[in-house]
This record gives structure tokens, sequence and C-alpha cells, in this order.
């Protein structure tokens, strides 16, 4: 009997893991060394399925051990970085689009995500429509090969993710001086008043609406000289979103948002730009350890 021709192109055995693909690609040799050094990341990518991973290679791993001043990376930060780039689902990269995807992946880690559900990598493409993927801090990454294997798809990418930092942390990264500045001016780094600002700071799953702006600082400036504490609290509470991780690719238009003041917040889309209320979205999705920061041009008020 003739076996179809078809059966000559199919493996007899299928069964390349994952671990095999990081143990026989070039690209990923620095990377296979680590996870053969930790048993708990070997485990972990034996046991996983239904999968997309994003395995940086040499050159990234290379560059990050350069910038922490060749030190080596922990065991903890290993493992960590490696359920971060296990995405939950198949991600081919015809499925990357302009209109961003913000995916769950397996990092729930408390040390290093306070998210439901694992903390967020966003999948887009850049202006001449190549696929890339967006991390803590907009740190971008290009994809370069796809690779399959039993239980998924593995992309590789040029850059190693950036874990999520906390909000607070977050801030000063992405020099929004304007919100500095506001901070201070309006006594919210007052120790009196540390209780509900570092609380807000530690709620899971939150969306900041962060103003940072010259006239974000004036509003709040003069608003700060005619409120009393009680209601600057208020006004604080009313740029938080708690218990919504409100990606910009979530915002829609008419939606409202309650804010941990109480009241809400009203979105608006406006030829492609997001609104709150009436303040425009200057930068969106910033991706932290509690959810994700959007900047604003201005200071809304609930007053």
């Amino acid at each position: 009997m003739k076996i179809p021709w078809v059966a000559t192109l199919v493996p007899s055995s299928f069964a390349i893991t994952l671990l095999q693909v990081l143990q026989t690609n070039p690209e990923l040799s620095t990377l296979y060394s680590y996870v053969n050094g930790s048993a708990n990341a070997t485990s972990f990518l034996a046991n996983s399925n239904n999968f997309t991973f994003l395995a940086p290679n040499n050159e990234a791993i290379s560059a990050l051990v350069k910038s922490q001043g060749n030190a080596t990376l922990t065991g903890d930060l290993i493992l960590a970085s490696i359920q971060y780039g296990m995405l939950k689902g198949g991600f081919p990269t015809l499925s990357f689009s302009n209109e961003s995807q913000f995916v769950s992946t397996n990092l729930a880690n408390p040390s290093f995500a306070n998210v439901t559900g694992g903390q967020a990598v966003e999948l887009t493409v850049d202006g001449e429509g190549n696929p890339r993927v967006v991390s803590g801090n907009k740190a971008a990454a290009a994809v370069g090969d796809e690779l399959i294997c039993t239980g998924g798809i593995v992309h590789i990418i040029d850059k190693f993710l950036s874990i999520p930092i906390q909000a607070v942390l977050q801030i000063s990264a992405a020099r929004m001086q304007y919100f500095v500045s506001i901070l201070n001016t309006a006594g919210y780094l007052n120790v009196q008043n540390a209780e509900y600002v570092d609380g807000i700071m530690r709620v899971p799953d939150v969306t900041y609406f962060i103003p940072n702006s010259a006239a974000a600082l004036g509003n709040a400036t003069l608003q700060a000289a005619n409120s009393t504490a009680a209601e600057m609290k208020a006004v604080f509470q009313y740029h938080v979103v708690p218990g919504v991780i409100g990606y910009s690719s979530t915002l829609k238009d008419g939606m409202r948002l309650k804010t941990q003041e109480g009241s809400s917040l009203t979105i608006t889309i406006q030829d492609g730009d997001i609104y709150v209320n009436s303040a425009k979205v200057i930068a969106s999705d910033y991706i932290v350890a509690n959810g994700v920061i959007h900047v604003i041009d201005e200071y809304v008020s609930c007053l």
C-alpha cells in the first residue's frame, strides 16, 4: 500500500518541545543556558501549553547584563522574565496590527505584578508594519524569527522585556516633571497624605490619568490655593479608576469610568484622539505593576 505523499511531509513524531527549540537555536543559546541553570524555569517551560513565548536573543540578554554592570541575573528575575514572556494563547505575527492588543502573560508573582490574570504586554506593529512587542516603560522589541513547537509559538525578540514597575517609579522614569510639580504644589507628597496617596499606588487593577503639562500645573496650583485638604484628596482620587485596567484599545466613546473619588469620568473619542472629560490623552498605555497610566494635558476636577 502506498503512503500518501502528504504523510511524507509530516514527521512521525512532531514532539519538538519548547526546551528543544531553545536548546537547538543558536540565537537562543544564552537564554537556554539560563533556563538550564534554573529548575523552576525549566519546569515552567516544560509544562507550558497553548502559549506564545517571547524569547530574547543572545544580543538582547548580553545588552541587559552589560546595562547592569555585568552582574549575574538572579534566579527570581530569570523566572519572572520567562513568565512575562509567556503569553496566554497563540499570537502568530500575522495577528499583530496597528490596533494594539494587550495580552495577558503568566507573570502573576506579587513581587512583580499586582493585576488580575497576569501582567500584560502590548502587541503592535511599527510604522512599516513590522511586528513588535512593547513592555514596561514603553520598551519596544522587534520580532524576528517565528518558530513552532509542541504547545505553541516562539517569537525571537531583539530586546529583553522590561517588567513593568510601580506607578510612582514609572512617573519618574518617564520624566513626568509637571506631574511631580503638581504632587508637590498640591501637598500630595506631605506625610499626612501618605495614607491615601500610597494606598492608591498599591490597589490592584488601576487606570491612572496623569496630568502632565504646564496648563495642568497652573490649574492645580490655583486649585490648591483655594481648596481644603479634603477637597484636594477628592481631586487626586478623581484621576484614579480602580478595578479597571483601561488600555487605550478598550476605551470607547461615551464610556463612563467610576473613580476612586466616587464620581465618574467620561471618555470621548474624537478624530482618533481620546479625551477624559475635556482632557486629551497625550501619551497612552504605560504598563505598570498594578495597571496602566495614561498622560493627559489637563488637570481634571470633580469640584
